[in-house]
């Protein structure tokens, strides 16, 4: 005997429909995945340290070799120790920035994969992407990520220029069972 959950496991297609699947594609935001944007959420409050680093470094800069001046009375040396003073602070600052670079870089990755999710989306859409992008869609499936900038070209590329009923033709070519009866009668 067959329970009403059995039945309706036994109607449920596998695969998602074309109006499905355009859907998906035409929700997708793609300023989720802008790397600085992110970064810079990230950061909160703390991101005035990347907005006053160029300005306090010259300030910093003048103030050590007028200092150096003063002290020691060679103009030259005072500014090469200052500067590579400020060179070093520099590094530690960018090392900083670039923690979060990183960070907002793996979260972007893993929006990428919550909007693929399991079945999949860019790689149903190949068929309508240049062959530019085929490591891309060819990487998706095997859960590489990687390809950040390459994946916003090819969704904003789909969701401009995507002609419904061609993908819609293609999608029921691919998948029979979820062609309307009619439109394969003559």
């Amino acid at each position: 005997m067959a329970t009403e959950t059995d039945n309706e496991t036994l109607e449920t297609p596998a695969h998602p429909t074309a109006e499905e699947m355009l859907e998906r594609l035409h929700a997708v935001d793609i300023q989720q995945f802008n790397i600085s944007e992110v970064a810079n959420q990230l950061k909160g409050n703390k991101q005035w340290i990347s907005i006053l680093t160029i300005p306090v470094s010259a300030i910093l800069l003048v103030v050590l070799t007028l200092i150096g001046t003063f002290v020691f009375d060679y103009f030259i040396a005072s500014f090469l120790f200052s500067a590579g003073l400020v060179y070093f602070i520099a590094k530690i600052l960018d090392q900083y920035d670039q923690q979060y670079r990183l960070k907002a870089r793996k979260l972007v990755m893993q929006r990428i994969a919550a909007t693929e999710g399991d079945y999949g989306l860019l790689p149903h859409f190949k068929h309508f992407l240049p062959v530019k992008y085929r490591h891309l869609w060819q990487s998706l499936p095997k859960g590489r990520y990687m390809y950040i900038d390459q994946y916003i070209q090819a969704i904003l590329l789909l969701q401009r220029k995507l002609e419904a009923e061609k993908f819609t033709k293609i999608w029921h070519l691919n998948h029979p069972e979820l062609a309307p009866q009619d439109e394969y009668e003559f």
